[in-house]
């Protein structure tokens, strides 16, 4: 039977996870709109700093496990066997724009035949192809003007089947050269679809909203993964993949991660203080509230 001491217990729970969520999301903001208006093409370790981003290594072949891991990758023995033959190879062309397109277009044709094979062995999987990323305007999803240093889009969105994980995996076509410092097409869309998911009743339960990249420039590759802990954007990335070559090796690899499992503790506080809930916030939530318990409980 709810009490009212329940119901005061769950409104000061859901203020002090908006209140710490918001603090992460001004951040997250203050992240694209520094680099979004300015003209850098990569980030400097000093941007980096000031910033409050930071970068590590992410071993896609020996994967570490620790409090910062959110993705698994299928181990390779439980990687299905699929028809090579079926996925369209392309031959490689120099060009800027084709070459990301060709690795983009070849590995969703794996990925989608090893979610056939996985649909026909009647095995749950981890993830669904939608678009997990709605804003509007939809600012996180590219830059194609000439007043930007360079192209990039996204593609290839998924998110976890389960509202369990607010994980979500999407891949970058970048329309640049491959350079070893992150890149603005890699750090603006992270921080949009990260602090969009972020807002997003569906994970009310959730603080830490991590992300998976796979991100293309010509035909190089590497995998990034991407959390927030209230104080710091975590990046790890991988190093660069050659995808010249028609290398199943390559492509195997880069499908296991993503066809991995969703892991982490994502519904663990943030080790932070929150900004103050505006009044609106406050009255919604206890009208969430009201309908749930009922009358009574609530405070302006």
């Amino acid at each position: 039977m709810e009490t009212p001491e329940m119901k005061q217990q769950t409104r000061m729970d859901l203020l002090n996870r908006i209140s710490k969520v918001n603090a992460m999301c001004r951040h997250l903001m203050h992240i694209f709109h520094e680099i979004k208006h300015s003209e850098r093409s990569s980030l400097t370790e000093a941007n980096m700093k000031e910033l409050r981003i930071t970068h590590s290594h992410l071993d896609l072949d020996e994967p570490c496990y620790d409090d910062s891991t959110f993705y698994k990758p299928l181990p390779k023995s439980e990687f299905p066997k699929i028809d090579w033959s079926e996925v369209h190879f392309s031959e490689w062309v120099e060009h800027y724009s084709a070459e990301p397109r060709r690795v983009e277009d070849t590995l969703q044709t794996v990925c989608n035949e090893l979610f056939f094979a996985w649909f026909n062995d009647d095995t749950k999987q981890h993830w669904v192809q939608r678009k997990c990323y709605h804003e509007k305007p939809s600012i996180g999803t590219g830059e194609y003007t000439p007043d930007v240093p360079y192209e990039w889009r996204t593609c290839g969105d998924m998110e976890a089947t389960s509202l369990d994980h607010p994980h979500c995996i999407f891949r970058i076509i970048h329309y640049a050269v491959p350079e070893e410092p992150l890149r603005r097409g890699e750090i603006l869309p992270i921080a949009a679809y990260m602090k969009w998911r972020a807002k997003q009743l569906d994970h009310i339960k959730h603080f830490t909203f991590p992300i998976l990249v796979v991100s293309i420039f010509r035909s190089q590759a590497r995998i990034l993964q991407a959390h927030h802990d209230g104080k710091h954007l975590h990046i790890r990335k991988s190093k660069f993949y050659n995808f010249e070559e028609n290398n199943t090796e390559n492509y195997e690899l880069f499908a296991r991660w993503l066809s991995g499992a969703p892991c982490g503790a994502t519904k663990t506080p943030l080790p932070i203080d929150g900004v103050p809930v505006n009044n609106r916030t406050i009255q919604k939530v206890d009208r969430v509230l009201e309908g749930v318990f009922g009358g009574g409980g609530g405070q302006q």
